[in-house]
């Protein structure tokens, strides 16, 4: 794993909601067969950005306006069941963030957008 970051970032969000948002992001990496993920996380216009990007399989073009939708798996047969994602975004618009998933030729790419600590 690569991570990097501009000096001095502090983000309004719990930090047990980070540890759900990126602990999923990193299972989803391992699930589809990543084994590198490189994480950078920069701040523009009052809120820090941090994209995870991974060199797994990828998110197929049938399946990428399906991601964040409650119950979408293709892992159901291995237990997997749609909620993760879901949740993710949930739990970050609680906060005024967001996540996107980023156009990507390799692997998977998300952007988490949540406000930034006022200083």
């Amino acid at each position: 794993m690569v991570i990097a970051a501009q000096d001095n970032i502090s983000a309004v969000v719990a930090p047990e909601i980070l540890e759900t948002v990126f602990a999923n992001l990193l299972d989803n990496s391992r699930q589809n067969g990543a084994d590198r993920v490189d994480v950078n996380a920069t701040r523009s216009g009052g809120y820090v950005s941090v994209t995870v990007a991974d060199n797994g399989r990828g998110i197929s073009p049938a399946n990428v306006e399906k991601v964040f939708t409650p119950f979408f798996t293709t892992r159901r047969e291995e237990g997997g069941t749609g909620l993760g994602l879901g949740i993710v975004r949930s739990l970050l618009k609680a906060y005024d963030g967001d996540i996107s998933l980023e156009p990507g030729s390799n692997g998977a790419t998300f952007r988490v957008t949540i406000p930034e600590a006022r200083q």
